[in-house]
């Protein structure tokens, strides 16, 4: 009895290990399933973002710089500010006008002022005699720069000039290094290249004249090529009004020459 007690024990010891083998893989297998499926849909979420982002954004700069307002045209920011017409008994017609820049800033009022100061007395009727040979400005906008230049030339032989440069966006004034900076021009390069074409400028109108080595270092000094007022053309070509000293006539000219 005994024997066959133990029998029955054995074998019901079998049984239990058997079902307990061929359950735990089931157990396994499934518990295994949720850290499978996770780094896919992980690796599956960034690969196409990075990708389309960036053109995004490129487009979206694009198409805003694209609808940016307009800076205007040139008659909205300059006019004339004074202008006379002159008949002489001998029936030559001379105009001189001065402008006004319309720009609501301090550096334009400043600006304004001065050139009335300067030149706003030369603007009136004239009857017999004018020692006002001309007087006028000349306006160019490129992009947000304007640039206005005022001369003037006397009778006697001397004349003068003043020159201005402003964003239109802000109203402000900008200096020649301001100007080189904007216009993406290295400052000393272009001081060279207005020394070097002042020189030619120089010795061609008064190269042939005795005495006048004194003056001529005057206008080649590096104090005045930097006082030189920069400007912008009507093509956008970097320019200089400059100071000429020469012995002879009224001593004093302004000439325009470029800078590049």
């Amino acid at each position: 009895m005994k024997r066959v007690t133990a029998l029955l024990s054995l074998c019901l010891i079998a049984a239990l290990t058997l079902s307990a083998c061929s359950i735990f893989p089931f157990f396994r297998k499934r518990a295994l399933q949720p850290t499978q499926a996770a780094p896919t849909e992980a690796a599956t979420i960034p690969a196409t973002a990075p990708a389309t982002a960036a053109p995004q954004k490129a487009t979206e700069a694009a198409t805003a710089a694209a609808t940016q307002a307009p800076v205007g045209s040139l008659s909205d920011y300059v006019r004339n500010a004074k202008q006379a017409s002159v008949t002489f008994k001998e029936g030559n017609t001379k105009t001189y006008r001065i402008p006004e820049i319309v720009l609501d800033s301090a550096d334009a009022q400043t600006a304004n002022k001065e050139i009335m100061e300067r030149f706003g007395d030369d603007v009136r009727e004239y009857t017999d005699y004018s020692p006002v040979i001309s007087l006028d400005y000349e306006a160019y906008l490129n992009d947000t720069l304007l640039s206005v230049i005022v001369s003037g030339k006397y009778d006697g032989g001397n004349s003068y000039g003043l020159c201005y440069v402003f964003d239109v966006t802000s109203g402000n004034a900008l200096n020649n290094a301001t100007l080189c900076s904007v216009t993406a021009r290295r400052y000393d390069d272009v001081l060279d290249t207005l020394k070097m074409n002042l020189t030619t400028v120089y010795d061609d109108r008064f190269g042939s004249l005795p005495g006048n080595d004194k003056e001529r270092s005057k206008t080649l000094d590096s104090e005045n090529i930097k006082a030189a007022r920069l400007y912008l053309d009507g093509s956008g070509k970097l320019m200089a009004l400059a100071d000429l000293y020469a012995a002879v006539g009224g001593g004093h000219w302004i000439e325009s020459v470029a800078a590049e």
